[in-house]
């Protein structure tokens, strides 16, 4: 069995995060059970780590513990600059931990801002992705400043790499992050068991 890492920067959007937890949990329960997923935060969870919206989320191991060679997979929810968000995910050990996966080519699936981290760290250099829409088009100029071609659609895979457009487009990313890792039928195995209808790359 594999593992797919996800990352939870201080101030990451909940949302965002639970969507993976959620399909790769009923994965493990319903699915192939070929992908697992660990969640690792700065610092660790002991006793408790703050999300965005002041939720809490309680024992993960710090990334500093975790190397990108024993994982197959990397998610990223996006999150809040106001708590901290972008200092974290920026931070030198999250942004090691990211271009180590991309390095490796391995898939990677991004949420919202979390696509503006990726283009921050180079990893969206001549890609196709999105990002949230609004604040005046601050978030695609982040793209297309980090060489990427934005596209305005919910959800951009390119390669190994997938970027969702906002909360709501979570779960479709986290659902074509497990059919990258464990085939096609399987997610929408998943998918048809979580009562989830829409598309998915």
């Amino acid at each position: 069995m594999t593992q797919t890492l996800l990352l939870l920067p201080r101030g990451c959007e909940w949302l965002e995060a639970a969507a993976f937890w959620d399909v790769f949990g009923w994965n493990m329960l319903l699915g192939d059970k070929t992908n697992g997923l660990t969640a690792a935060a700065p610092g660790g969870c002991a006793p408790s780590f703050a999300a965005a919206e002041g939720l809490r989320i309680i024992g993960c191991p710090d990334w500093r513990q975790i190397r990108e060679a024993d994982f197959a997979a990397l998610a990223l929810p996006g999150g809040f600059g106001r708590f901290g968000y972008f200092k974290s995910a920026l931070g030198p050990e999250c942004a090691a931990l990211i271009r180590a996966f991309a390095a490796a080519g391995k898939p990677i699936a991004a949420v919202c801002t979390g696509a503006a981290v990726l283009a921050r760290l180079g990893v969206l250099q001549g890609k196709r992705a999105t990002v949230y829409p609004i604040e005046q088009g601050y978030w695609q100029r982040q793209l297309v400043e980090g060489g990427a071609c934005y596209v305005d659609a919910p959800l951009v895979r390119d390669g190994h790499v997938i970027t969702a457009r906002d909360p709501a487009a979570a779960l479709p990313a986290a659902l074509s992050l497990l059919a990258m890792l464990s085939g096609r039928e399987n997610a929408l195995a998943i998918a048809a068991a979580m009562g989830y209808t829409g598309d998915f790359l």
